[in-house]
């Protein structure tokens, strides 16, 4: 299939069926499918959000194999990562390029390869951008291509099959966060410079030029590493150095470049422009999905505290939901998952009823979520998009203030919803 742009417009109301909320609070997760009481009142299953107004959605990109992210650039084009390990330039009337040349070796494999990119807070004079791709280990060939993607894929079936043994002899590859330059004309990218090894979901720079990376640490099993980088938002400079002023620099238990512990896999970082704090999306596990603020040095409590479930009914270790010592999220989804993805505050003048929103994708719960706020908490809730079998995969907002969302399955694209026309 080539890559092409869309052009079928579809005008569309939202729908959200939603509980009130509960008012019960407990310390301890229940084995089954029902809700689990939060610990205060209105930190899940907010009242239904007013229905938004009418807006046009429409497909903006097709073609694409697996996009991943989107980072708009200051000239209204926005790159795009695909999973094989291509990135490629969008220009604002859906144009596609070819692959930017220069990316290093990505060995891909499902959702998992070429992943998160964001630009520099000083792109315009500097160029640099950043991405999380997951390496080709040494003796392993990858162009990048999707034929590589497809034998990779078959590969990855083989390897699932090894023993523990086996598959530490033999790693799959080596998960990275990088910089490099891209050149004037988008054609290419230099000056490649490894910043950490370590599992990365999302990316972005606070307010002093730092870069934030939220990691991975999925398995409840075992006592967590705070020595290692797995399951933490990460603070480093731009060069990957640690900043002097990180909250755990001098403790000896805990990396120096850890902002924040205790997380599971946050798939969503934004800043909220209203208090300047980041909020942060953690999947949960089976449900218990979790929106947390970020605030230096904190424990958010994972594995030890959650609102989610492993293996569709078991509580999370010791089942605790309150623990002394460690945050609550001030917003979580039970018993059904968001599966959070990605996050974005509203702040354009395409939808003024939109403004100060919080917006998620979901992966299997297969839509995006609107969520109303007064401060720190969620008022209303509305499900956009919530097309069945579609997982969304990362939400942007465009200089125009246009959303666009891109589509992980199953026909991989990109739409932007806009404002319909005034009408005469």
């Amino acid at each position: 299939m080539g890559i092409q742009k869309g052009f079928k417009g579809i005008l569309l109301g939202c729908v959200l069926a939603s509980s009130m909320i509960a008012t019960v609070s407990a310390q301890q997760v229940f084995e089954g499918t029902s809700a689990v009481p939060p610990a205060f009142a209105g930190q899940t299953r907010a009242p239904l959000a007013p229905k938004s107004p009418r807006y046009v959605v429409n497909e903006f990109v097709t073609g694409l194999n697996r996009p991943w992210a989107m980072a708009h650039m200051p000239d209204g084009n926005m790159l795009v990562t695909e999973v094989p390990g291509r990135i490629r330039v969008v220009t604002s009337d859906g144009n596609v390029s070819d692959p930017i040349a220069g990316m290093p070796a990505v060995r891909a494999w499902g959702s998992r390869g070429l992943n998160d990119i964001i630009l520099d807070p000083d792109f315009e004079d500097n160029r640099m951008i950043y991405f999380a791709y997951l390496a080709a280990p040494d003796g392993v060939e990858s162009d990048n291509s999707d034929a590589a993607y497809q034998k990779s894929n078959a590969e990855r079936q083989e390897w699932n099959a090894l023993s523990r043994e086996e598959k530490a002899a033999n790693p799959w590859g080596i998960w990275r966060v990088a910089r490099a330059k891209l050149s004037n004309d988008n054609g290419s990218i230099s000056d490649l410079k490894i910043l950490i090894d370590t599992v990365p979901s999302r990316m972005a720079f606070d307010d002093s030029g730092k870069l934030l990376i939220t990691t991975q640490r999925k398995s409840p099993m075992g006592e967590p590493n705070l020595k290692g980088t797995l399951g933490m938002i990460l603070r480093l400079n731009k060069d990957g150095s640690v900043p002097d002023d990180n909250p755990f620099v001098g403790n000896d238990d805990v990396n120096d470049m850890a902002y924040v512990i205790g997380l599971r896999n946050s798939n969503g970082l934004s800043k909220n422009p209203e208090t300047g704090e980041f909020w942060a999306a953690d999947q949960g596990g089976d449900a218990g999905d979790e929106i947390n603020v970020i605030r230096a040095g904190k424990d958010y409590g994972w594995p030890y505290v959650s609102y989610g479930r492993m293996g569709g009914t078991k509580p999370v270790g010791t089942g605790l939901t309150v623990k002394p010592g460690t945050e609550q999220p001030i917003y979580y989804w039970s018993p059904i998952s968001m599966a959070p993805s990605s996050m974005m505050f509203y702040s354009g003048d395409m939808f003024p009823a939109w403004k100060g929103n919080l917006f998620l994708t979901g992966l299997s719960s297969m839509h995006m979520s609107r969520l109303e706020l007064s401060g720190d908490h969620v008022i209303g809730e509305e499900r956009l998009l919530d097309e069945p079998g579609h997982r969304l995969r990362h939400v942007s907002q465009g200089a125009d203030g246009a959303i666009y969302v891109i589509e992980d399955m199953p026909m991989p694209r990109i739409l932007k919803l806009t404002a319909p026309e005034p009408r005469n």
